[in-house]
């Protein structure tokens, strides 16, 4: 997950992460950009970010307004030191996603930040559903047709990467910052060699193609490969069915088949 840290240019934030959020992306695959107020919406059009967090002493909507006005969807969640009920009613009514105390638990912290993130990647619960694919986030586990998918940690998190932004194409670069979280960070062959392992492991599952890659762009999640196989039967029957339908009447030679309104002809 990649956060804009946005803190306040009136030097009472140094830039920094509070507390809070520093131990929520020790506890999750967390990427943190620090950033000041100028130049956010700018940033944000620029570069991928799945949510923006900004730090205030007290809530101030011009920012939060100058975010909203600009047309950018990035989800925001605003972190106050202190806060009123009021205030608060104003943050989430001017397009705040969510607005947490300074001191919330970090755990927590953590939580609402991938929900917020589930919900805007369309995901309503920590079970991600795709057809034959089930991606457990709370459990960290990989199903296909409910038998568990072998996966290392790195694995797994590339998989529920793609699975949550499955209608996104993902660049090498962002996959490797979501990953690795501002650790020291290999070099962008070991995704390409990741993508191959996942690849050889789900066909052991009957999933041919689980990714589709676009040389030179990145990476998204194939969801037609994870289809039903009763749908895709289905589909083929559907075809087949059409195609004789079309193919069953004769046309013999001194004949032209008319619409109903007319006769046949005989030449």
């Amino acid at each position: 997950m990649r956060v804009l840290c946005v803190g306040e240019d009136s030097g009472r934030n140094d830039g920094r992460p509070y507390e809070g959020l520093s131990k929520a992306a020790v506890g999750g695959s967390v990427s943190i950009t620090t950033s000041g107020s100028a130049g956010v919406v700018e940033t944000l059009r620029r570069s991928h970010y799945d949510i923006v967090v900004i730090q205030q002493t007290t809530p101030d909507m011009k920012l939060l307004r100058h975010i909203r006005n600009s047309r950018v969807p990035t989800p925001v969640m605003v972190i106050a030191r202190t806060s009123t009920p009021s205030e608060v009613a104003e943050l989430l009514s001017t397009g705040a996603d969510d607005c947490v105390s300074a001191s919330v638990d970090p755990a927590e912290l953590l939580a609402r930040l991938r929900a917020i993130v589930r919900r805007v990647s369309g995901h309503d619960s920590l079970t991600l559903h795709i057809g034959r694919l089930t991606v457990g986030v709370d459990r960290r586990e990989v199903h296909v047709d409910s038998k568990p998918v072998p996966l290392t940690r790195r694995e797994y998190d590339l998989v529920e990467l793609l699975a949550l932004r499955k209608t996104q194409v993902l660049s090498k670069e962002t996959v490797l910052d979501s990953l690795y979280a501002g650790e020291s960070e290999p070099y962008g062959k070991v995704i390409d060699v990741m993508i191959c392992k996942i690849r050889k492991k789900m066909r052991n599952f009957g999933i041919d193609e689980p990714f589709t890659t676009l040389w030179g762009i990145g990476y998204r999640l194939n969801e037609v490969a994870f289809t039903p196989l009763g749908a895709k039967a289905s589909v083929t029957e559907s075809r087949t069915d059409r195609q004789a339908k079309e193919s069953c009447i004769p046309v013999m030679s001194g004949i032209n088949i008319l619409n109903s309104s007319t006769t046949l002809d005989l030449v």
